[in-house]
């Protein structure tokens, strides 16, 4: 099969307007296009062809684009493994699975209405915040495979269940819903001494006492998450956030104590201990329920390396994983497979898809001798037979598929100021409580030390930065972008130049079939034979016919019949005596330039192909040069083909490179100013550049072990989500310069009426909340904005 071949000039787009099946808003190249991809058309037309359309009703207003991974066979070998020790286990099995593509109510109710229709299915659970769906069916009278099949033709993907630690918001919950019931009686107990109880009152020592108890409980249980954290930072010499949070806490309950022991009013302070605890950690969740949510959207896919056939000095086949292959040996291929590590092929002839290495849509024909690329994917019906020329540990593939960390950022400004923070506060702290101790007494220069510790305590930052970061992530949300590293925020203002993979992320990650009129005059039979050629192969142009087919309701299949491929001519079958054909034109008729499909030597569609830049890349891309941004394309296809579409996107040849291999993307960043560049990709050949790169992005799509090195990714058929990024980056960016100056002014106010001494546990009762509120506002006016420019 070949390409369509001919200078292909930039496409008129009509306008915008969202997909009627995920709401992405997508830019129309034709007047009728009214889905952003052809997987949301096909879903679409299947839920209301079984008449799903509640889904629309609960859907929120932008949920993931299906993609083609719902055109993708898929048999779930892996499950037959988990079923049977959890069938084993008696009547009821049970089983947690991680779930791809999930996004809201209506994803759920969907997957629910499906198992409800399952006969032996007992309960489904789906979290769409961290990803799962937790099943209970009879054992043996449920089939799992089958309804894990069904939901994918809905775009959702069951994967093994994640390996990963407790996650950091199910660790905090617990301790919130402690901390607000301890901080509420707490409260309880104190408020009446402010309203002007009696000490006298026969219950007023009680109530102290009980107070003190609450105090002590939120301190144990709750605000030993900050001291906790606070103290192993401090062992690494780190200022982390939680120090002055953790020295607050324990400075007011010490003094709380010393204050029961002199029966002086003014130095308890087990109300604040309490209701400080309780704030920070609702700030804290906040902060880190975002984030997870985010990161649990796509599934966490782990890239195993492959099982093939070695040979054995017998004659013999032993089936291992490619991660113990040594150099040397001969092994069996199975179709559908990444060769594992750069190899001679023995057999007669292969076709490789090379775009997860490369980017490069188009397939590679190799004979009997020629070498074969760690990481090209066989697409041939077939197995072949190859020899290792390098051990597993030297291959490329086992450089994509190492799972790297990305170690958590350290801000060393953050640091420095939390370290000049607590330093001044302390220096303060201390010389005000020195001047009331040689100038009055002991009692009087404490409460002012503690006054100043307790009013200057971050309680406003520690509650206004997480609102913030919700603020942004949920205005992120409606543009279809979710950030999945905290610690982007810093790192975004720092970018100054931005660094694009080509296919996939520029360009549709699929070839984009330019004359699909003809199909739709083809009869039944013609349309039986053309799809049952696409049925099997991998080559991309079969993808594309079969995408196309699938989701306008044309694709059928021919009863017991079985393609032949000819590997580097296309693919052939017969029946009823009829030669079907799809392939090179000089092969598969006596005319054609494209793809051409024939029968018995007669052309019946003579197919062309493009690589198609998305929608609105030309426009982003003007827009972002606009704001000052230097931006380039790595791509692993051809030279000319990358500078081709660079001409169409309005970029020069010298910042369009192409030919270029994994590494070679990785060098050319690590040469052009690292610690300034973000780089968005969606492809494996990506992920080395993505760890070299100060920031990471990837649009969401099947290629989990991309999504899962990305700081953020996003959906739609488009870019536009990284300038809605950079402008609420910015936003944030200016929250927190105001957050920092009122934090100033704060402080100077309520650390002068400390010194005055006119600070009592109750007015620091009333400037805590009051600062926070204020803070609050602050985020929203600038954080609430609606117009992202």
């Amino acid at each position: 099969m070949q390409v369509g071949k001919g200078k292909r000039e930039p496409r008129e787009h009509r306008g915008e307007m969202a997909c009627k099946h995920c709401g992405t808003t997508f830019s129309q190249v034709k007047e009728d296009d009214a889905f952003c991809c052809s997987g949301c058309e096909y879903v679409y037309r299947i839920i209301h062809d079984e008449s799903l359309e509640r889904f629309y009703d609960l859907r929120g207003n932008v949920s993931r684009p299906v993609g083609s991974s719902v055109f993708q066979n898929t048999d779930y070998p892996w499950l037959d493994s988990l079923i049977e020790i959890a069938e084993s286990k008696g009547k009821v099995a049970s089983l947690s699975l991680a779930l791809e593509g999930i996004s809201c109510v209506g994803c759920v109710w969907l997957i629910d209405r499906v198992f409800s229709e399952a006969p032996g299915g007992v309960s489904c659970r789906v979290n769409v915040q961290f990803g799962t769906v937790d099943l209970e069916w009879e054992s043996g009278k449920f089939d799992l495979k089958a309804f894990a099949s069904r939901i994918k033709h809905f775009g959702y993907r069951v994967c093994p269940a994640r390996v990963q630690a407790d996650s950091e918001s199910r660790k905090i919950v617990w301790k919130l819903g402690l901390a607000g019931a301890f901080a509420l009686n707490g409260m309880l107990y104190t408020l009446p001494g402010y309203l002007g109880m009696d000490s006298e009152f026969f219950f007023a020592a009680n109530f102290n006492w009980l107070s003190s108890i609450f105090g002590t409980l939120s301190l144990l249980f709750c605000g030993s998450y900050f001291i906790g954290k606070a103290f192993r930072a401090a062992i690494q010499g780190i200022a982390h956030l939680d120090l002055p949070i953790s020295i607050g806490i324990v400075f007011a309950y010490l003094i709380s104590w010393y204050g029961v022991w002199k029966e002086d009013e003014h130095l308890v302070y087990f109300d604040f201990v309490s209701t400080f605890v309780f704030l920070m950690l609702v700030g804290r969740w906040l902060q880190v329920v975002a984030v997870e949510r985010n990161r649990n959207r796509l599934a966490d896919i782990q890239l195993d390396a492959p099982e093939i056939d070695i040979e054995s000095s017998n004659g013999g086949r032993v089936k291992v994983r490619a991660d113990q292959i040594q150099k040397g040996q001969t092994y069996w291929l199975p179709s559908g497979q990444r060769v594992p590590v750069r190899s001679i092929l023995l057999s007669e002839r292969a076709s490789l898809g090379m775009d997860w290495i490369s980017g490069e849509s188009e397939s590679k024909i190799i004979d009997a001798g020629d070498e074969a690329a760690s990481g090209a994917e066989l697409e041939n019906q077939y197995p072949v037979r190859m020899q290792a020329s390098e051990d597993w540990d030297q291959s490329l593939l086992s450089k994509l598929s190492t799972r790297a960390t990305r170690s958590q950022e350290r801000d060393a400004i953050a640091q420095k100021w939390i370290f000049r923070y607590l330093l001044v506060a302390f220096v303060i702290a201390v010389a005000g409580g020195l001047g009331w101790f040689f100038g009055s007494d002991l009692a009087s220069a404490l409460k002012v030390f503690i006054s100043v510790l307790v009013v200057s305590c971050p309680c406003a930052l520690g509650i206004s930065l997480p609102f913030g970061d919700e603020i942004a992530l949920a205005r992120l949300k409606q543009q279809g972008v979710f950030v999945t590293t905290h610690s982007l925020w810093n790192r975004l203002t720092r970018i100054s130049r931005i660094v694009f993979d080509k296919t996939g992320t520029l360009t549709r990650s699929s070839l984009a079939m330019v004359n699909p009129e003809g199909i739709h005059k083809l009869n039944g039979d013609e349309l039986a034979a053309l799809s049952s050629l696409c049925s099997q192969t991998r080559h991309p142009i079969s993808n594309t016919i079969r995408e196309y087919l699938m989701a306008k309701g044309l694709f059928r299949i021919l009863p017991q019949v079985e393609p032949c491929e000819k590997v580097g001519f296309g693919i052939e079958l017969e029946a009823d005596s009829f030669l079907w054909r799809l392939g090179k034109g000089s092969w598969a008729a006596e005319s054609g330039e494209g793809t051409v499909f024939s029968r018995n030597g007669v052309m019946l569609l003579d197919l062309r192909f493009e690589d198609l830049p998305l929608p609105d890349s030309s426009r982003e891309l003007r827009l972002l040069e606009d704001e000052g941004l230097d931006l380039a394309i790595l791509s692993g296809d051809r030279e000319e083909k990358a500078r081709l579409i660079g001409h169409a996107l309005g970029l020069e040849d010298s910042r369009v490179f192409g030919n270029l291999l994994p590494e070679e993307k990785a060098d050319w960043i690590e040469r052009h100013e690292p610690e300034a560049t973000l780089m968005v990709g969606d492809g494996a050949n990506d992920t080395l550049a993505f760890e070299t790169a100060l920031c990471c992005g990837a649009p969401a799509n099947e290629q989990g072990i991309v999504a899962e090195r990305a700081d953020f990714h996003y959906l739609g058929n488009g870019i536009g989500g990284i300038r809605a990024l950079l402008a609420i980056g910015r936003q944030r960016k200016m929250s927190v310069l105001w957050l920092m100056a009122f934090a100033v002014a704060y402080n100077l106010f309520a650390v002068g009426l400390s010194l005055l001494g006119w600070v009592t546990p109750l007015v620091a009762a009333i400037l805590m909340p009051l600062s926070s509120i204020v803070s609050l506002a602050i985020v929203w006016s600038i954080l609430g904005k609606r117009n992202l420019n």
